[in-house]
């Protein structure tokens, strides 16, 4: 029996399977192939769609240096400047905004020498500037 056994590992009958079984494999290879495709759409999709999240930033020099740069990596051409906020655009479509948030006076709110700033930008930029404002946290502790 065990010699039957070797003799089968020796020569690699695997490569020629009935026919049945070439079936099933060619199916479950075209089930993991679509799945694989159908979690990269939604990925692309998830991704790419716009947020919105609220920061306080202390320092306005970090809202220009930071969100503007990743802004300029999702293909920004240009960006406008306006009273309460700054909105950024991939040709003639609008991509992105950071707007200061208001108190009821209509100025800037300006609470414990932070900055309230809403973001609306795709999320994977949003994702990137939460990166870049933990690090930077990091380091000033």
């Amino acid at each position: 029996m065990e010699l039957y056994y070797l003799h089968y590992l020796q020569y690699p009958h695997f490569f020629f399977l009935p026919t049945k079984y070439s079936v099933s494999f060619a199916i479950m290879d075209i089930a993991v192939i679509v799945f694989a495709f159908l979690v990269w759409l939604n990925d692309k999709y998830y991704n790419e769609q716009i947020s919105i999240r609220v920061f306080s930033i202390a320092d306005k020099k970090f809202i220009e240096d930071v969100i503007v740069r990743q802004m300029n990596m999702h293909g920004i051409s240009n960006i406008v400047r306006k009273e309460n906020k700054i909105e950024f655009y991939k040709g003639k479509n609008k991509a992105g905004e950071v707007r200061y948030k208001l108190d009821e006076k209509g100025n800037p709110l300006y609470i414990d020498k932070k900055w309230v700033i809403e973001v609306e930008a795709p999320e994977y930029i949003l994702h990137n500037i939460d990166h870049e404002l933990w690090s930077l946290i990091g380091t000033k502790q």
